[in-house]
């Protein structure tokens, strides 16, 4: 039909087929590229929100985020406060901002004094990298939730009109002005894939549907649920998990292989031993050379719901993760506390990471009281521990432990998953078992600069062959 209509009628019947008729499948065929500058993290998350579409964002844990802009100013938002309001954040701002860059630059020469240079140019350049890092990860925590990155994404344009609808329905003023910036520029590329967006009746109302369902549900939730105890959480709780034994799976990996039905193989199964089932589940895992080396879909109908209790700023890494069902977290502030890291400690600069979270806990206890509930998010720092929850396929598990457990891995998203895979280790031992490539006793340190050395071969062999 698009052929027969040729180049001119082409918009109209994309028109007619979308908008009339919704088909959404026709949406999926075409993609677009968005940029989005200066966004703080507590946007690039809800930009991040939808499953069906690739990120890039600049990482908290290579770059230094103390440089200025061409205005002056420390890299973070600034909402539209009024002027009592906005003095009063710019100082606090601009104080975590130079404490920042204090603790950065002097944990950085901290760890090059402990490792020392290399000789070699290539060691060099992968000491350079690794020891950056380091000093990056540990100071990472005292960024407010405020700094600001550019996001790059890749999306159909179905996902786009997703966003945008997500954006415009969030309370953070952030989200709805970015999400209406979204739908001028994409309309200018894609106009007839995005005429619902905004249509009363369509995307409009959709929008308000999702705006007043989390209202009244916020409602309710403080009506009728009262407040968290003092005290501290367990940093990684596995809830629930299904199935019981993790042998009810050998019934799935045979379904694919041969022409029974699925209560023809119980039956004939559930005559086999314990160990004939563990071994058809190893051999199900396959020999694994590496970690890309995944078992098939039976294992995804395992499921292991998990809660977490632990900074923000390696949630932003583990909430990347888009084959996980129910990903949800609790707005974040200064309730649940923070650690001081080890290095942060010997290299002497506690006192400048305390001082940075005692004004980051005052700054948005002031913004509270001011009325600026939503925003008040943006004084709280990364390493401010926060809640959320998720549900993984064991299939999932094994991608998702493996990538973060490896040795460029960041100690606090290391940990977590050290601990989700101990806990997975109780529950189905033999699956555990086959995960090969989980990084559990390497020092971290060494590791790391073994992974920057290893980049730094994989450069030059591809300098030699170009």
């Amino acid at each position: 039909e698009f052929a027969l209509t040729g180049e001119a009628g082409a918009g109209g019947l994309i028109k007619r087929v979308v908008t009339a008729y919704g088909d959404d499948s026709v949406q999926q065929l075409t993609g677009l590229h968005l940029v989005v500058e200066n966004a703080s993290i507590v946007l690039t998350k809800l930009l991040e929100w939808g499953r069906i579409a690739a990120y890039l964002e600049q990482s908290t844990r290579y770059i230094y985020f103390d440089q200025k802009g061409q205005d002056g100013r420390y890299r973070y938002r600034l909402p539209d406060f009024p002027a009592e309001v906005k003095k009063r954040y710019v100082k606090d701002m601009d104080r975590l901002f130079e404490l920042y860059s204090e603790v950065v630059r002097g944990l950085t020469t901290h760890v090059r004094q402990k490792f020392p240079e290399p000789t070699d140019a290539k060691e060099r350049q992968a000491w350079i990298g690794a020891t950056r890092a380091q000093a990056c990860d540990a100071a990472r925590p005292m960024l407010p939730a405020a700094t600001t990155a550019t996001v790059g994404i890749y999306m159909s344009a179905q996902a786009v009109e997703s966003l945008i609808i997500h954006l415009l329905s969030e309370e953070l003023p952030e989200a709805r002005t970015t999400g209406q910036a979204i739908l001028t520029e994409a309309r200018k590329v894609i106009p007839a894939f995005l005429e619902r967006a905004d249509l009363p009746t369509r995307g409009g109302a959709m929008t308000a549907f999702r705006a007043a369902t989390r209202q009244k549900l916020a409602e309710l939730a403080v009506s009728k649920l009262r407040s968290p105890e003092e005290g501290t959480y367990p940093e990684v709780q596995l809830l629930e998990y299904w199935p019981q034994n993790e042998t009810d799976l050998v019934l799935e990996i045979f379904f694919q292989s041969s022409s029974l039905s699925l209560d023809e193989i119980k039956e004939q199964v559930k005559k086999w031993s314990v160990k004939e089932k563990e071994d058809a589940l190893r051999l199900y895992t396959g020999e694994r050379f590496n970690r890309r080396h995944k078992p098939g879909r039976a294992f995804e109908k395992a499921h292991f719901e998990w809660e977490i209790t632990a900074d923000y700023g390696t949630f932003r890494d583990l909430q990347r993760h888009r084959m996980l069902d129910s990903f949800e977290w609790q707005a974040i502030g200064p309730s649940y506390g923070y650690e001081v890291p080890e290095i942060v400690k010997e290299a002497g600069f506690e006192e400048q990471f305390r001082e940075a979270f005692a004004i980051s806990e005052k700054l948005y206890s002031y913004l509270q009281e001011k009325g600026e509930t939503t925003q008040a998010q943006y004084g709280v720092l990364l390493g401010y521990r926060m809640r959320y929850r998720f549900i993984a396929n064991v299939r999932e598990l094994f991608h998702f432990l493996e990538l973060r457990t490896s040795p460029q891995g960041h100690p606090g998203y290391r940990r977590i998953c050290n601990q989700m895979y101990d806990r997975l280790k109780e529950v189905y031992p033999v699956i555990a078992g086959t995960m090969r490539f989980v990084n559990q006793d390497e020092d971290p340190e060494l590791t790391r600069m073994a992974a920057e050395l290893a980049t730094q071969y994989k450069l030059e062999k591809l300098d030699r062959e170009g």
